[in-house]
């Protein structure tokens, strides 16, 4: 609201009063007592937009105001004989008319926002950066200065790039818009200055002896559904209240497209829904004796004929004195939409996700469709995703299993010695993996199995502790295949709880699933520990561990891809051959083993520059210029030739 007196106030609203309008340039004025014949001041916004007055009058001579900063505004004679004013602010002067027959010049002219009209450039700032602070930056760029302190919501929000150079056509106010998208507010410019003003309670009372003629419609709102959306792919992310809906119907307020929150919408939009989340307000439109005073995102109670009372927000206004004063005042009602709920996410869960991203800035599309959830701080991920730039498409897929916490979970992977990684062995006995068609044929997945005879093999699960507050399940299970004799112990245990599979002398089994089900962990780890002894020991195969309250099918763990051949985790990658030879890439090393001597030694490695092989074959030449060595292999001497290179 622009502060008035009340003694201004009270002047607006007799039946009779004298006001006189006015126009600054600085080192001139036009006034309604001598040229100026009228002024018109109007705005249109609407929630989570931006304002801009436009001015527009008309007075007698020829002063050249085009190009040129004026001020707007009016005065108000009070009972003591003096006058009070209301100052519209600084407007530009963009067109100029003048009638050459009636000597009436026509200017129309725009408040501060018209800064903001420009092409956005690029300037120079440090990210990631605060949106607040960012603001302020992005309102001096285009030669205008923030008014808030601070803004209601996400004034820390991280801005992590550059958003804008790429897109085309982006105007600094259409960053404005999408900031206030990201506040919840409106941009207004409010004593020359910028606001991202939140809805504002004046305590005004607008009655219906200040009006002449009064609209209402039913009441917008309450909001109880808030979207962020991609449009037009319909790729939405949502959070509502079904109780408000159940009692007024649903009233969605969407906000497409916004780069600001784009990349984190699920972590954005709470702060969002809870300033937006209730509001209503009556779409009206009323023409007033003329007030003056009231501004864009102002809230106040109109009272009807009857003595009703409707509680509006404004977000459009025009006033105009061209000899009297006439003022309109209005609200419409925000557009409807309606969001395909059932194809929405929200923010409540999050397991599988269907999105197509248009990233403007980066000038690429991209389709992701994944499965994916976060189990202690471990995300576990499938996906296929198609990019597509200007220089073609690229399509990649990622099954990283992720639902296993047991890693190398059927022996793949094993170290230059044979020990299988990720696993603690005990015991003298022996331990021996291999490529399994019988447990395949049994309804195993892996294909792989590992056999124990009087020796332990043991791994500690990270897991998540269960509470009441926080309660998680978790679920373990195993395939094991054993003979008569001999035993076959699995157990899974931690410093409170101990669970075991047992299957004892005199009892076999082909390749039965077993299970553990129902964990609900009382420390943050198990000890799972494999054994078998006497007989001719027992086979293990589709080792899982997982959320959830039963068993899942077996999977590798996140990040693995593994089999008899190759080996891809964390650590790098390993591609072995049946006779033990192997080669690893990893960030220690580049380098190839080979068991010839009956133990693994490293044949071949890159140090920095340096390539350091044991043995090193040619056939034709061996090259360093300005010399090469090649084979003299005919003739009297045989042997080698150093001759120029060419």
């Amino acid at each position: 609201m622009i502060v008035v007196s009340d003694d201004f106030k009270t002047a607006m609203k007799q039946p009779v009063k004298e006001i006189q309008a006015f126009i600054d340039a600085g080192d001139f004025s036009i006034r309604d007592e001598d040229d100026l014949i009228s002024f018109k001041i109007s705005c249109e916004s609407g929630l989570c937009k931006s304002a801009m007055r436009k001015l527009e009058a008309k007075y007698l001579g020829e002063h050249n105001l085009v190009g040129k900063w004026v001020t707007a505004g009016f005065g108000v004679k009070l009972a003591s004989g003096a006058y009070d004013q209301l100052h519209y602010g600084s407007f530009l002067v963009m067109e100029q008319t003048v009638t050459k027959d009636t000597g009436i010049t026509e200017i129309v002219a725009y408040d501060k926002m018209v800064n903001a009209m420009t092409k956005y450039e690029k300037f120079d700032i440090a990210y990631p950066v605060g949106l607040y602070a960012y603001t302020k930056a992005l309102c001096e760029a285009c030669n205008l200065e923030l008014g808030n302190g601070s803004f209601p919501i996400h004034n820390d929000w991280q801005i992590e790039r550059e958003l804008w150079e790429n897109i085309d056509g982006i105007t600094y106010r259409d960053i404005f818009v999408q900031i206030a998208q990201a506040t919840a507010t409106t941009c207004i410019i409010h004593d020359d200055k910028v606001w991202f003003k939140s809805i504002t309670a004046t305590g005004e009372r607008l009655t219906y002896d200040n009006m002449f003629k009064l609209k209402l419609e039913p009441m917008y709102g309450e909001i109880n559904s808030v979207v962020l959306a991609r449009t037009p792919q319909e790729d939405n992310v949502f959070k509502r209240d079904e109780e408000s809906i159940a009692v007024y119907g649903l009233t969605e307020f969407k906000i497409e497209n916004n780069e600001i929150v784009d990349k984190n919408r699920e972590g954005a939009i709470l702060p969002i829904y809870n300033e937006l989340v209730t509001l209503s307000y009556y779409p009206f439109e009323c023409t007033t004796e003329g007030l003056g005073w009231y501004e864009i995102g102002d809230h106040f109670c109109i009272v009807n004929d009857t003595g009703d009372e409707f509680y509006t927000t404004l977000f459009n206004y025009n006033i105009t004195i061209d000899g009297g004063i006439k003022e309109t005042l209005k609200a419409a009602a925000e557009s409807k939409t309606q969001t395909q709920y059932q194809y929405a996410t929200s923010i409540v869960k999050r397991l599988k996700n269907a999105e197509i991203i248009v990233n403007k800035q980066d000038n690429e599309i991209k389709s992701l469709v994944s499965d994916m959830y976060d189990e202690g701080g471990v995300v576990n991920q499938k996906y296929s995703q198609i990019v597509q730039d200007i220089n073609g498409i690229v399509a990649s897929v990622q099954n990283s299993g992720g639902s296993n916490l047991i890693k190398n979970s059927v022996m793949f992977a094993v170290d230059k010695d044979g020990n299988p990684l990720d696993w603690v062995t005990d015991g003298k006995g022996t331990l021996t993996r291999q490529s399994d068609t019988a447990a395949l044929s049994s309804g195993g997945i892996s294909g792989h199995s590992f056999t124990l005879l009087g020796k332990e093999v043991s791994q500690n699960v990270t897991v998540k502790v269960s509470t009441d507050a926080d309660p998680i399940t978790y679920s373990f299970s195993i395939r094991i295949s054993k003979g008569i004799a001999g035993e076959a112990i699995v157990t899974l245990l931690n410093d409170f709880e101990e669970h075991e599979i047992w299957i004892k002398d005199g009892e076999s089994t082909a390749y039965v699933e077993y299970e553990i089900k129902g964990l609900h962990p009382k420390q943050n780890y198990y000890k799972v520990i494999v054994s078998s002894s006497g007989g001719d020991g027992a086979t293990f195969t589709d080792a899982m561990f997982a959320v959830g309250e039963y068993k899942s099918k077996w999977t590798q763990a996140n990040g693995e891809v593994m089999n008899t051949q190759v080996c891809v985790s964390v650590d790098g990658i390993t591609v072995q051959r049946d006779d033990g030879d192997y080669t690893v890439m990893s960030p220690q090393e580049f380098a190839g083993y080979t068991k010839v001597s009956g133990t693994a030694e490293k044949v071949f490695s890159l140090n920095k520059d340096v390539t350091e092989v044991k043995k090193l074959e040619a056939e034709d030449e061996l090259k360093m210029p300005p010399i090469k060595i090649v084979p003299v292999t005919a003739g009297d001497i045989q042997g080698w030739a150093f001759v120029p290179t060419t």
